[in-house]
């Protein structure tokens, strides 16, 4: 399963762990979760609008608030709690505001 937590507070979103839902190379939802978690850490990056932690089942996304950051976490999150509800088993959405 993977995990994943916003924390609106302190501006970071954590994912964790990894979808099982079917062999790797063949994981929809990690695929998707991955393609979407990874585009928009590399865009806070590289606008200077924040930073991200990365390693095997792990990505950690740091931000500063401003229109463009503060959209994109918003549209991620979003994504994410759309792919939650196609896949429970595999993905959970979690907030902390």
């Amino acid at each position: 399963m993977i995990d994943v937590k916003f924390n609106f507070r302190k501006n970071f979103v954590e994912i964790k762990g990894h979808a099982e839902f079917d062999e790797f190379g063949k994981d929809i939802v990690c695929s998707a979760v991955s393609v979407l978690t990874q585009f928009v850490a590399e865009i806070i990056k590289n606008e200077k609008n924040g930073n991200y932690k990365k390693k095997d089942g792990y990505l950690k996304i740091t931000w500063t608030n401003n229109e463009l950051s503060d959209k994109l976490i918003m549209y991620l999150h979003d994504a994410l709690k759309g792919i939650e509800e196609s896949y429970p088993d595999n993905l959970k959405v979690e907030v902390n505001k």
